[in-house]
This record gives C-alpha cells, structure tokens and sequence, in this order.
C-alpha cells in the first residue's frame, strides 16, 4: 500500500513539473496583437470610469489633491467619462526581431504645472500610485522620491513628459512647500509596461494605471560629460540607447 501511495505521489510531483514546465515555456503572445488587445481593454475602461474634474476645475487647490478615479453608475452617469478627457500618443516599440509595433499611450493631465517639463530620461521628485485596471494597487509612493526615469518602464517614463514641475519654497525649519505642480494620470498598454514578464502582484500582459505628482525635476546627465542625456540617449526615436561608436556602451554612459 504504501508503494502504491509512493508511486501515486511521485506521478503528481512529475506531472506537476511537467506543467509548470511547460507554462515556463509557452512562448510569449505575439505582441501586435496584444497591442490590440490591450488597447480594446485601455478603451473599454475609459469609458466607462471618470474622475474627480470638478475639483480640479477649482482657480486654487491645495497643496495635496488626490486623483480619484470612479466607475460610472447610475448616480454618476451624468459625468463625463474619462475618454473624453485623454489625450494619446502613439509610440513604436521596437521587438527583438526588429519590427516597430506601434502603442498608444493615453494620458490625462488634471493640473498642468508651472516649472520645467522632463524629457524622458529626467531625474523626477514624484508621488505616484501604479494600480491594474481592476483597481488592484500595486506599487504607491506617498513621500516625494527622487526617481531616474531611466529605471522606469517606457509607458511611464513617456507619460512623465506630458507634466510639468511647480515651484516650492524653504521654510526656517528647512521643510519645503510644494505648489503649482503637475499631476496626471497614464494609461499604459503592457507592451510599454513588462509584457510578458509578471511582476510581483501585476500579472503578465497587464495594462497600468499611474497616478503621478510631480512636484520638481532636474536635467540628467548620467556620465557627466557635459552633454546633457536627452541629447544623447535615443536620437534615432527607435526607444533603443545609442552607440555611435559601436562600443558596447551606450553614449549616454560614455563619458569618451
């Protein structure tokens, strides 16, 4: 009996392995189709989601207004719905065999800002709340970081440069108060995000929503060289480093 049992439980172990095998290999979807998909899935929730514009339409807001995005119900249907608010931009991602697929990146800016806007490669002082498109929150910042958006997924980093910075001020016991600063939101296709790669509570092929405040920024120039990195980092627009002189470092890092 017991041999039997054994032998049952060695075949759940095998068949177990086998699985998991062979979801570890499924290969990953095509990804202009998934582009497709997940902009039917981005569309289908703006339209039917909304958020607090009133306030925002205010002459002054405080120095913390939160982003607060509401699905359209009977008591709210009056609202007007977020696609109707978005702006979009289309962006080519490059595959690894080389074909540009092109993405749409829908945004929303609910205060514009007053500073310097970051390019894409910018050092960015920000909150921000990154949720799935069924509201499951998966990453939030409540205190100002300083974050290198080279360190971000392209979706974000992209939607970053739609913002602008405020100014602040330096109180006498060295906190500072932020104002005029630009928050919006981005609505990130997974091709722009991880893809196929699940990270932590985000599931692979998931589309992202960021909530962001960015209160200051600073011009990057990551190999000190004096030449700043937005002039350096993708001036071809294919979302790839360049290398012009074929090194293997990319010239932003190539102080040479």
């Amino acid at each position: 009996m017991r041999k039997k049992a054994l032998i049952l439980f060695l075949f759940i172990v095998i068949a177990s392995c086998k699985k998991e095998e062979q979801l570890e290999r499924e290969p990953p979807r095509d990804v202009g189709e998934q582009a497709i998909a997940d902009d039917n899935a981005i569309i289908d929730y703006l339209r039917t989601h909304t958020y607090n514009y009133e306030v925002f339409q205010e002459n002054s807001l405080p120095f913390s207004t939160p982003i607060e995005i509401d699905s359209i119900r009977a008591d709210n249907q009056e609202k007007t719905p977020l696609i109707d608010l978005v702006e979009k931009r289309q962006i080519d991602i490059r595959t690894i065999e080389g074909n540009d697929v092109p993405h749409t990146l829908y945004y929303l800016v609910t205060r514009e800002g007053s500073g310097a806007q970051p390019a894409a490669v910018d050092s960015t002082f920000v909150v921000y709340e990154g949720s799935l498109l069924n509201g499951t929150v998966f990453d939030q910042i409540q205190t100002p970081i300083w974050f290198d958006l080279l360190r971000s997924i392209r979706g974000f980093r992209e939607g970053m440069t739609a913002l602008k910075a405020g100014t602040y001020t330096i109180n006498t016991d060295n906190t500072v108060n932020y104002k005029d600063f630009g928050q919006g939101v981005f609505f990130i296709p997974s091709g722009m995000g991880y893809f196929s790669s699940a990270q932590g509570s985000i599931p692979a092929y998931s589309p992202l929503v960021f909530k962001v405040s960015l209160y200051t920024m600073n011009e990057s120039d990551h190999d000190f060289d004096g030449i700043l990195t937005k002039n350096e980092y993708d001036n071809d627009n294919d979302g790839i480093p360049d290398d012009s002189d074929e090194d293997g470092v990319p010239d932003y890092l190539d102080n040479d």
